[in-house]
């Protein structure tokens, strides 16, 4: 494994082994949507210590343990669109529709007591309606084109024009969606559930929690390795 570097991106920590995103998300350093900063840089904006976050990153990588996930950077374009469509989009299509009715039912038993419970379901339920259509757009027509490209022999042509205008509104709306997870963090306070909070509180916070997780880790894998492959690609057919 290569020689931690403070000035090594986030992306490239993570793409390097995965498991290291688990350190990030504890020292909330954003990996996915601002995966292109430097870890000095990521550190200084979030007002962590540098030293203590390589120490963890250090621990982590003697353990080994992202070692067991697969090596998403050796993918090939198709392949790693499959993974995203198999692993994160259904992991998410299954999901949304059933965290929205435990936050709506949380709401309506808790709102009262909670006020900002009103916020973090308006929140939410924008965020589902946002990925429910970004999930749409990336399999019925940035993923198809991706397949195309990679299956080129020559020069393709797409109704778009360009296979990057669909990408930049792709990475628009992963930032979006990385707003709504830092309001949601930041509503919930990091998903601490109220001292009297019932069961359905404690699952309405820890679903979300997981979701966050999945959703950075699925963001990753699109800005960092899948779009920028595809781009290069593109680039040197002339497309």
């Amino acid at each position: 494994m290569e020689t931690l570097s403070a000035s090594t991106t986030l992306g490239e920590l993570v793409t390097a082994r995965p498991g290291r995103s688990r350190v990030f998300e504890s020292f909330g350093l954003d990996y996915c949507c601002k995966g292109q900063q430097s870890l000095e840089e990521a550190c200084a904006a979030a007002g962590q210590d540098l030293s203590q976050v390589l120490e963890k990153l250090a621990a982590f990588d003697a353990q080994a343990d992202g070692e067991k996930e697969p090596d998403y950077a050796a993918m090939s374009l198709s392949e790693l669109a499959e993974h995203l469509v198999r692993t994160h989009h259904a992991y998410l299509k299954e999901e949304m529709p059933e965290l929205a009715k435990l936050i709506d039912k949380v709401f309506r038993v808790h709102g009262r007591k909670f006020p900002w419970l009103e916020k973090v379901r308006q929140v939410s339920f924008a965020m589902f309606m946002e990925l429910d259509a970004h999930l749409q757009k990336e399999e019925m027509v940035l993923f198809p084109m991706v397949q195309q490209l990679e299956q080129a022999t020559s020069t393709p042509s797409f109704h778009c024009g360009s296979i990057d205008a669909p990408i930049r509104v792709m990475l628009m709306e992963h930032d979006s969606a990385g707003e709504a997870l830092a309001q949601l963090r930041e509503l919930t306070s990091g998903y601490t559930v109220p001292p009297d909070g019932c069961n359905s509180f404690r699952a309405m916070m820890d679903r979300l929690q997981t979701m966050e997780y999945d959703l950075h880790r699925h963001i990753h894998k699109e800005n960092s390795l899948l779009f920028p492959k595809v781009l290069e690609l593109a680039d040197k057919m002339g497309c």
